[in-house]
């Protein structure tokens, strides 16, 4: 079975039952996926001990239908009230100083333009089967980095994803709570400097590089 939907996930995080018996299931065995879910239940946790939930508006239904029409399918409020939870309790965390980075609220958009990518290779650390990809996705209002990995088991700590530039110095870029993330990139980082993605084994706490899994070029 391929990697659990984001938006179920979103919903079990956020307690709202769940139609689909095969996510349960699947959760079961997944390491990465019940990674995820733990993360965006701390999110949750987070958004409401400081009770932004309380005031969700819906949107007019004239929004739904525009949805409806460009999708081919119903959007219930149920799902854009969880799927906006989440994006406000992750806001209030990154307020708060943790950097917490997930791929439910990072939806392709049709102006991405992919303007760098590298493969990023299994180095001595890593289990057998890792691997992953970067690409730098540039959008009318953002650059970001967009990391993608598989096969890399749940670590006692965390996975921080770095740009390097192949010497001395590294540029932490937030932590990679699911299988992809998209990572805002700091201004004024030249790539052709910093074109070395690294993903490393942190300790909780550790400031400091730790032991890298997976690296590549961009290019």
């Amino acid at each position: 079975m391929a990697h659990a939907d984001p938006e179920t996930l979103t919903l079990l995080a956020l307690g709202e039952p769940v139609a689909d018996q095969s996510t349960v299931d699947h959760l079961r065995t997944c390491v990465a996926c019940g990674s995820e879910l733990d993360a965006l239940r701390e999110v949750v946790g987070v958004g409401r001990e400081t009770r932004v939930e309380r005031d969700l508006p819906a949107p007019p239904g004239a929004v739904w239908n525009r949805i409806a029409a460009e999708t081919g399918a119903a959007a219930p409020p149920r799902r854009w009230r969880a799927l906006l939870a989440v994006a406000v309790v992750a806001a209030v965390a990154g307020a708060s100083g943790a950097v917490v980075v997930d791929r439910v609220s990072t939806p392709p958009a049709a102006a991405e333009q992919v303007v760098a990518r590298a493969d990023l290779a299994k180095l001595a650390g890593a289990p057998d089967g890792a691997r992953g990809t970067a690409r730098v996705v540039r959008t009318p209002g953002r650059t970001v980095l967009r990391v993608s990995v598989d096969g890399m088991p749940a670590p006692d700590g965390l996975y921080q994803v770095w740009l390097y530039d192949g010497a001395a110095t590294m540029i932490p870029l937030g932590v990679l709570t699911g299988g992809q993330a998209d990572m805002p990139l700091p201004g004024g980082v030249d790539l052709r400097t910093y074109r070395v993605v690294d993903v490393s084994a942190q300790r909780l706490g550790q400031q400091e590089h730790g032991t890298s899994m997976l690296q590549g070029n961009l290019s």
